[in-house]
């Protein structure tokens, strides 16, 4: 997957870093020249967080989970899933500075998931 696919994020106000995996939590993609610490593996778990709350959602009778959304003392962080039928099942995981424009993050993790999608079918 070729990693311009991340550039609508990287453009949104506060954007930090991003990733996509696969379900099983194997990191395609990564981006995190303006984060410190480790992404890809963060990613992963980030992914198996993402995995339980499919899991409990659909428990609840909620269908799975679309996107989440995870605020901290220093940023935020969305996470979006591509669909637990789509030809690929893929999590995207985007981290922002508090201040960050997560409505306009949340729009480009909605444009970025079906292109990948295609590009891996």
């Amino acid at each position: 997957m070729d990693e311009s696919i991340m550039e609508s994020l990287q453009s949104v106000k506060g954007y930090l870093g991003g990733a996509i995996n696969n379900y099983t939590g194997e990191c395609l993609i990564c981006d995190a020249q303006r984060l410190s610490g480790n992404l890809e593996e963060t990613s992963a778990t980030f992914n198996d967080v993402f995995r339980d709350v499919h899991k409990i959602s659909r428990n609840l009778n909620l269908g799975a989970t679309d996107i989440m959304e995870i605020h901290t003392e220093k940023g935020k962080i969305i996470m979006g899933c591509s669909g637990e039928d789509a030809r690929v099942h893929l999590h995207i995981f985007a981290i922002f500075a508090p201040d960050g424009n997560v409505a306009l993050g949340k729009m480009a993790l909605a444009k970025i998931l079906p292109h990948a999608v295609e590009e891996l079918s």
